[in-house]
């Protein structure tokens, strides 16, 4: 995916990203240079087979540990946890709230 577009359903990034928002995310950054801690990236889910967009907190070599950045979501649907490399499909560039 060189560029998506993706709409957000959901809440687990704001106060970053508004439910309803859509975001702009290119895999065209990591062709310079690896994910970092503080990237907003978009990754797929290998059991539900869905793409997410989460912020990277930290990483260890190609794992990556992402959450939301929705502290009050009661859903916990802000915690993902680690992902490899390969499962980031694109850094987001653009936002767009609506």
């Amino acid at each position: 995916m060189l560029l998506s577009l993706f709409r957000i359903h959901g809440h687990s990034m704001e106060p970053t990203i508004l439910n309803g928002s859509i975001v702009l995310a290119s895999l065209l950054p990591f062709f310079f240079r690896e994910p970092k801690t503080n990237d907003i990236v978009a990754f797929a889910d290998q059991q539900t087979k869905k793409i997410f967009i989460k912020r990277i907190v930290k990483h260890e070599g190609q794992k990556f540990y992402l959450t939301g950045d929705n502290k009050h979501d009661s859903l916990d649907s802000r915690k993902i946890g680690w992902v490899g490399r390969n499962d980031i499909v694109g850094k987001v560039i653009l936002r767009l709230h609506l």
